[in-house]
């Protein structure tokens, strides 16, 4: 028996809300269950550096602060030496590229089930996150191929820029189990004046 329960558990849904004008420009839906694992090695190194791209199908992002994309895939720089991998469950991957990185200097670490992923959208969506985030969250400054560690609501998260939803742009907030039903409320309530719908989660990218 599948047991694994969404961090947002307690919070019914779907949730329609509209706001001022009976208008709805925001809305939320988990994307639970994903594989999330942290990487740490030399991008210099070329065995490390090409091993990652032959697994996973991604180079390496070099550049702060940006992430890149491969089919249900992303990488996302977080610091010189670290990335974030976030893919779909159940797929080996991961596992291949444990094995190609076997021999060389590295950490690989599985954290899946320590975080979820929120995708927020509409839009009002960098209006209701800029109102408790320092991040400056303008399209010329944050889009296509943007990521970032930052805080909001007193949560640590990652914000991962989407292009590809087909309701128009996204973020995917990555936030940490234990404070995304706080998240959440936190992004209702802030939300309220815009209208917003809490969406059933999916389980696809």
């Amino acid at each position: 028996m599948n047991s694994r329960q969404s961090p947002l558990i307690e919070i019914e849904t779907p949730i329609h809300r509209p706001g001022a004008g009976s208008k709805v420009n925001f809305w939320i839906q988990e994307r639970p269950f994903r594989t999330h694992v942290n990487l740490r090695g030399n991008p210099e190194e070329h065995a490390f550096a090409g091993a990652v791209t032959q697994a996973i199908g991604i180079p390496l992002p070099r550049d702060p602060n940006t992430c890149a994309f491969k089919d249900d895939w992303s990488m996302c720089w977080l610091a010189p030496d670290e990335w974030l991998l976030i893919g779909p469950q159940g797929e080996d991957k991961t596992q291949v590229l444990a094995d190609q990185l076997a021999p060389l200097h590295h950490a690989l670490t599985d954290i899946s089930g320590g975080q979820t992923v929120l995708r927020v959208g509409g839009s009002a969506f960098r209006d209701v996150l800029a109102s408790a985030c320092p991040l400056d969250l303008h399209s010329w400054v944050f889009g296509q191929g943007a990521c970032a560690q930052t805080m909001i609501a007193h949560a640590n998260v990652v914000f991962i820029f989407v292009s590809d939803d087909p309701r128009g742009e996204a973020l995917d907030i990555v936030v940490r189990r234990s404070f995304a039903d706080h998240l959440v409320r936190w992004l209702m309530d802030a939300a309220a004046e815009e209208g917003f719908e809490l969406l059933s989660p999916v389980l696809s990218r």
